[in-house]
Order: structure tokens, then C-alpha cells, then sequence
């Protein structure tokens, strides 16, 4: 019995760029491109962020140390900072994450169209929250927001309530998820500031 190796989601863009079919695929992958990009670059911003957070916690270490501790508060501000807007993208990331895998699925295995429709309000959500943190991440999304509104709208999808209300309800169980990840996560990759240099209304812990 001959085997049949599935195709490539890179080869199966070539192929549909060759030719004027599937015009609802086509706009799969270029949604899905623009979300794993956008993923990078939010993992570089994590990366720089965790690197000033790790230089502002030896500046923390060190004035405690001289016992300065007007000095170790004002890095505890910045420090507490740089953790919220860690976990907004952690949190990003993976519901993006989500996304990015629904629309391979579709895009290797196919099926209907109101399989895709779910993702949008994970980007939505997900795009909200990228507005204030990463504005220049922010605009790429919203142009993958629009190539999956104008593929749902190509499969002629009957958007109805029915259909919001499930968009809705899957894109907040996945930022749920996606909020409860990024908290083991800030507690993996973040030490616990001293508890005498909290800001004022933070938590202790990298939340």
C-alpha cells in the first residue's frame, strides 16, 4: 500500500497562489503568517523585557544591600512595570499560539468555514490587549483581522447571533487559558521581589 505524505502548509501556498481557487485558504495563510510574526515579535519583546527586569533586580539586590531603600523601591516600580506588560504579551502569545493552530488545521485538513470563524474573537481579544502594550504589533494583527473577516464573509458564512455568542465564548475560555499560563509562566521566569519594596497595590508574587 503506497503512502500519501500530507502536504505542506508552505507547500500548499504555493500551490494556491498559482491558480485563482480557494480564495478563503489564501487568506487563511496570510492570516496565519501575520499571527506567527507577530508571535516572534512578541517573544523578542519578552526577552528584552526579562533582561531588564533581571539588570533591575541586581540594582534592587544591591541598593538593599547599602540599605538604601528608597532606591531599591523606585527599581521595585519599574520592575512591577515591566512584569504587567510581561504577562499582557505571555498571555497574547498564547491565545495567538491557539490561533495560529486552528488555522493550520483548516488550511492542511480544510473544512468549513465556520471553523475560522471562532478564531477572530481570539484575535479580537488578543488585539485589544496588544493596543496599549504593542502598538506596532497591534497594527500587523488588525490586518490579519480583516484577511480572516474578508474569508469568513467569501464562505458566504451566515453570521448570526448564534454564531457571535460562539465566538464569544470560545475566544474568552481561550484568554482564560491563556491568563492562567501566563501566570505559571511569570512565576517561572521572575524571582519574587522582597516584600518591603512592593509598590503599593502590587503583588508579591509576578502577577
Amino acid at each position: 500500500m503506497s503512502y500519501r505524505r500530507e502536504e505542506t502548509v508552505g507547500e500548499k501556498l504555493r500551490r494556491l497562489f498559482t491558480n485563482d481557487k480557494d480564495p478563503v485558504e489564501k487568506k487563511a495563510i496570510i492570516a496565519q503568517y501575520r499571527i506567527k510574526t507577530a508571535i516572534g515579535r512578541i517573544s523578542n519583546y519578552l526577552e528584552k523585557l526579562s533582561e531588564r527586569d533581571r539588570e533591575l533586580f541586581e540594582m534592587i539586590v544591591e541598593s538593599l544591600t547599602r540599605k538604601d531603600e528608597l532606591r531599591a523601591k523606585m527599581y521595585a516600580k519599574e520592575v512591577a512595570e515591566i512584569r504587567k506588560v510581561s504577562k499582557q504579551l505571555l498571555t497574547v502569545q498564547y491565545a495567538l499560539e491557539h490561533a495560529a493552530l486552528k488555522l493550520e488545521t483548516f488550511i492542511i485538513y480544510g473544512g468549513a468555514v465556520n471553523e475560522v470563524a471562532p478564531v477572530l474573537g481570539v484575535m479580537k481579544e488578543a488585539v485589544n490587549i496588544l493596543r496599549g502594550v504593542a502598538p506596532d504589533i497591534w497594527i500587523d494583527l488588525q490586518y490579519a483581522v480583516r484577511e480572516l473577516e474578508t474569508a469568513v464573509g467569501a464562505g458566504i458564512v451566515d453570521l448570526t447571533t448564534d454564531i457571535g455568542v460562539g465566538m464569544d465564548s470560545e475566544a474568552k475560555k481561550v484568554l482564560e487559558e491563556a491568563k492562567i499560563v501566563a501566570e505559571q509562566k511569570m512565576k517561572e521566569k521572575f524571582a519574587e521581589l522582597p516584600k518591603t519594596i512592593v509598590p503599593e497595590g502590587e503583588s508579591v508574587k509576578s502577577s
